[in-house]
């Protein structure tokens, strides 16, 4: 099962004195270098700094190594089905590396990694999505953000997070590092923003008389949680795929979170399920007005799924309902726009079982929409983004949105 010994992980009580430390000892600067975790490359093997578990929680604070395996899911499985049991899931890193810990037997941490991912394995239809995972803790940095003007209000996202990454977000110098370094910094903004839009939609479901929300894709989405008391006569279906599904169900429960009685959780494939079937067997009615939530999914999605998930609102939605959902624009990617590049390039590498596959060319989205049966209520482009939602009150901008992406909340035309 093992190839060979990948990294060996040291905790310490200061890692700024530890870098020093080591940069003497070996005579060269790390490769990686940030506020929670540095990395020294020794030949093919790597020796890893991090701050020490037990300043900002009550993990496992000896060293860990890691070994490197051909398929992580495969040897994660064998080392369960053979009386270990599991210390860290199985989480991809930024850079596209594959990592998971285990507890053998007798008490160690036992460490595995792989650099190459299967993407069979790695599609949302085998293991929990990773781009909803970085998502949701994009939103937890948000709001823990020290700008109280742009401070992101998804106070339940860290409960979804694995304790590696609650851990960076404890920690002030990291989470201000995080925001202000690639690649988190092409679509932190963007997420805050997003954030807020599809929030304020959400509270206005009552005042505008929508008796059904749908979240399409909804991933770790905690709008229901977060806003029970305020749609709490509103019936919820949460729509996605069983594996992303399943695990935040565990979460919920593991934290206590009650689920709201008026919701419903449906598994789907987006990409080969009829939408219609599966909502209409646990009493989708598509006589109500409905409103569709449908955040991060469309980048995902073969044209054709994006083209019938938008027929299937058209035709089983009542009058007055909407759907609301970001998306692409179809840009080349040397294009001098902001950070398309860079954004095309962190995504294809940190997420490969998840590639871009729908976009829509620059400003033909309400063409694009009234093919389809909708008329636009709102459209948001980058720029108008950064206007809205990330104005500081000093008059500066909080950050720039990667020009790739939009917002539209659109009608149902009758």
């Amino acid at each position: 099962m093992f190839k060979c010994l990948n990294r060996v992980v040291y905790r310490v009580s200061d890692i700024e004195q530890a870098k020093h430390w080591y940069q003497k000892i070996l005579k060269k600067d790390p490769i990686f270098d940030s506020p929670f975790i540095v990395i020294f490359s020794i030949a093919n093997f790597g020796l890893v700094l991090t701050p020490k578990a037990n300043q900002i929680s009550k993990n496992y604070d000896g060293v860990v190594a890691y070994w490197g395996v051909d398929d992580v899911v495969a040897a994660y499985d064998q080392l369960l089905q053979s009386g270990a049991v599991p210390h860290s899931e199985i989480t991809t890193t930024v850079g596209g590396t594959r990592r998971a810990s285990v507890l053998d037997p007798f008490g160690n941490v036992l460490g595995i990694t792989g650099t190459e991912v299967d993407k069979s394995k790695s599609s949302i239809e085998h293991q929990p999505s990773e781009t909803a995972m970085h998502v949701t803790f994009l939103r937890a940095l948000a709001a823990m953000d020290e700008r109280e003007e742009i401070r992101g209000s998804d106070y339940l996202a860290e409960v979804f997070l694995p304790e590696d990454r609650k851990n960076m977000l404890k920690n002030l110098t990291a989470r201000k590092w995080l925001i202000n370094n690639p690649p988190l910094i092409f679509i932190y903004a963007y997420i805050i923003a997003r954030t807020v839009f599809f929030d304020k939609i959400v509270e206005r479901a009552p005042g505008d008389n929508i008796p059904q929300i749908v979240f399409l894709g909804a991933g770790y989405d905690s709008r229901p949680y977060r806003f029970k008391n305020l749609i709490k006569e509103t019936r919820l279906y949460e729509v996605d795929a069983h594996s992303t599904q399943q695990r935040k169900k565990e979460l919920l429960q593991k934290e206590n979170i009650s689920i709201p009685e008026q919701l419903t959780f449906v598994s789907v494939n987006f990409n080969t399920d009829n939408l219609k079937e599966v909502l209409f067997k646990v009493g989708f009615d598509k006589n109500k007005k409905t409103l569709f939530i449908w955040e991060g999914v469309t980048y995902y999605l073969l044209p054709q799924a994006v083209d019938d998930t938008l027929s299937f609102v058209k035709s089983n939605s009542a009058a007055g309902s909407t759907i609301c959902f970001d998306y692409n624009l179809i840009l080349p990617e040397e294009s001098d726009e902001h950070a398309v590049k860079d954004d095309l390039g962190a995504s294809r590498s940190a997420f490969p079982g998840e590639p871009y596959l729908f976009g829509i060319e620059k400003e033909i989205i309400e063409a694009f929409l009234s093919g389809r049966g909708f008329k636009i209520i709102e459209h948001l482009t980058a720029t108008d983004m950064e206007r809205q939602y990330l104005a500081l009150l000093d008059g500066s901008t909080a950050g720039r949105v990667t020009a790739l992406y939009c917002l539209v909340h659109a009608a149902v035309s009758v």
